[in-house]
């Protein structure tokens, strides 16, 4: 009897111990049978947010032993308690939001999510008026338009599924004059001899590589192609041209392609026969990584491009206008730390402390911190170099000069920061020193203008046109799809969906006209579309008399420093 009692007693006491679970701090709490586990979920009204505007959080729990805690960290410094609260952010930022559920036994369940807070929004200013909108069809993606010396305007929309590439010319007034299929991808941006001969290189998949150059009434003057083009076999090459700009000199113009097989060409712009090429310094095969910016022509001689991650190369324009078939290596190049692949922006030439430098941006692919960069285009020697830590990387980014000599470089941003824009630096010390700049939560792709004011114009990735003054003051910021959207001229015409995406560099014309190339965002690249507008604000005159003023140098884009 006694034996069995203590089996009754034993059973009872494991039966008992199947009905307590841990507590948070391992000790043991009774309670009753079922779903012993927490678990937590919340939702949030509005992601991204804007500062100044009220966000609820409700958050649900499952599961443990009712009733509930509930408590909110929202980032490091707010934190909360409730099932459903409130808060209206101050500050812009990117945070983690954290809900800890604790239930009646004291389990614990934890749920993170991210909440971007924009900063808020930059209401509309100044007085832009729209002179005219003209279509282009296609994906148009960096190339940025060029203006003749009659007022014309040149314009090139990059290929996708439904369309090939695309050469428009619209007269002074916005009226299409003429459209040439190109065919292939095109990237490259137009440029404008004296005589009105427009060269343009297309063709960004391997392969198909074509410079063209056109007489203004649209007929083709030359083309020069793959069967001819960049090494002594061009059959072992498979050319494809970037972001470039030919170069236009006297005699010749200077084009290149990309890639690990990429070089530069000089070609007699008279008939289109190849004079010169670059070669690798050992004498075989092109540069590594070939022309993705440029070509420059500097004043002291010296031919310039951009290779990618592989630095910014130079060559004296007479030894590669005198190279012929045999080839010759390039001088030198600036290559101060391994760099992402993504140098494709506008280069600038100027002169620092009396020595011709050449300027753009690069992003240190082991820090993703984007550098304003100046070296001497004769010694390869860095003259400045500015880290702009607060900034992510780019994978366009442009530079161009102010009367005074300063660098005005353009930026990326973060996730609720306002980091992008342009920045404006003094490059007469190594490490550079900022004068200004201009911060939204907006990315420029393109390069900037700057007028005969020294007003800085450009347009952003979200679709806005700004221009600010030298100090970084807002003069003028609208929104180019409703400028559009706005005028009756262009509902039918140019049917904008999206925002008017700008990745193309900002043109101003002598008269003080601008212009802008975008691409209506649609997603489906396919049934992309873009347009080009002529703008008019009280405040812009004239273009600088700076020494590259904008992207190419001038609205030609001769891409020869003056």
């Amino acid at each position: 009897m006694k034996k069995f009692a203590f089996i009754l007693m034993a059973a009872a006491a494991i039966f008992a111990s199947c009905n307590k679970v841990e507590g948070p701090q391992g000790g043991n709490t009774d309670k009753p049978s079922g779903n012993l586990t927490v678990k937590a979920d919340f939702t949030i009204s509005v992601n991204p947010a804007v500062v100044g505007e009220e966000v609820a959080f409700t958050a649900t729990a499952t599961g443990g032993a009712e009733p509930y805690t509930f408590n909110w960290e929202l980032g490091s410094d707010i934190k909360l308690e409730g099932q459903e609260v409130k808060y209206t952010f101050e500050k812009n930022n990117a945070y983690i939001v954290k809900l800890t559920v604790v239930d009646s036994q004291g389990n614990k369940a934890e749920k993170r999510k991210n909440l971007v807070v924009n900063p808020a929004i930059i209401a509309e200013k100044g007085d832009v008026k729209l002179l005219w909108a003209g279509y282009t069809r296609g994906y148009n993606a960096v190339s940025t338009p060029a203006v003749a010396d009659d007022g014309s305007v040149y314009a090139v929309s990059g290929a996708n599924a439904d369309n090939p590439g695309m050469l428009y010319k619209f007269d002074k007034d916005g009226k299409q004059v003429w459209a040439k299929e190109l065919g292939g991808q095109v990237r490259a941006t137009p440029s404008i001899d004296a005589d009105g001969t427009v060269y343009l290189g297309s063709g960004s998949t391997n392969g198909t590589a074509v410079v063209y150059a056109f007489n203004p009434d649209g007929s083709k003057k030359w083309e020069f192609t793959s069967d001819k083009f960049w090494a002594a076999d061009p059959s072992a090459l498979s050319p494809s041209i970037q972001t470039t700009v030919c170069g236009i000199g006297s005699k010749n113009i200077y084009f290149g392609n990309c890639g690990t097989t990429g070089s530069v060409l000089a070609v007699d712009k008279a008939a289109g026969t190849r004079v010169g090429w670059v070669t690798n310094a050992d004498g075989t095969g092109g540069p590594a990584g070939g022309v993705r910016s440029g070509v420059l022509l500097t004043k002291n001689g010296q031919v310039v491009w951009g290779g990618g991650k592989y630095g910014t190369h130079y060559i004296a324009q007479s030894k590669l206008d005198g190279a012929g078939n045999s080839g010759v290596a390039f001088d030198g190049r600036y290559y101060p730390f391994t760099a992402k692949n993504n140098s494709e922006g506008g280069l600038a030439v100027l002169t620092i402390n009396g020595k011709t430098c050449v300027a753009g941006l690069f992003t240190s692919n082991d820090t993703a911190v984007p550098w304003l960069y100046a070296f001497d285009v004769t010694t390869g020697e860095a003259v400045c170099a500015y880290a702009i830590e607060d900034s992510p990387e780019m994978d366009n980014g442009a530079v161009v000069v102010t009367k005074e000599g300063y660098l005005v470089g353009t930026l990326n941003y973060s996730n609720g920061m306002e980091n992008g824009g342009i920045i404006v630096i003094d490059p007469s010390t190594a490490e550079g020193r900022k004068v200004a700049e201009y911060r939204v939560q907006e990315k420029v792709s393109g390069s900037p203008a700057i007028d005969a004011a020294g007003n800085i114009h450009f347009g952003t990735e979200s679709g806005n046109y700004y221009v600010v003054d030298k100090t970084g003051k807002l003069i003028a910021k609208r929104d180019l799809k409703e400028l559009v959207a706005a005028d009756s001229r262009y509902t039918q015409s140019i049917p904008l969906t999206d925002p008017a995406k700008v990745y193309s560099s900002v043109v101003i014309g002598d008269d003080g006209k601008i212009y802008i190339h975008f691409t209506n965002n649609d997603t489906a690249k396919k049934r992309a579309f873009g347009a080009i507008v002529c703008l008019q604000v009280p405040e812009c005159k004239g273009v600088s008399d700076s020494v590259w003023p904008m992207f190419g140098q001038n609205r030609r884009h001769t891409n020869n420093q003056k």
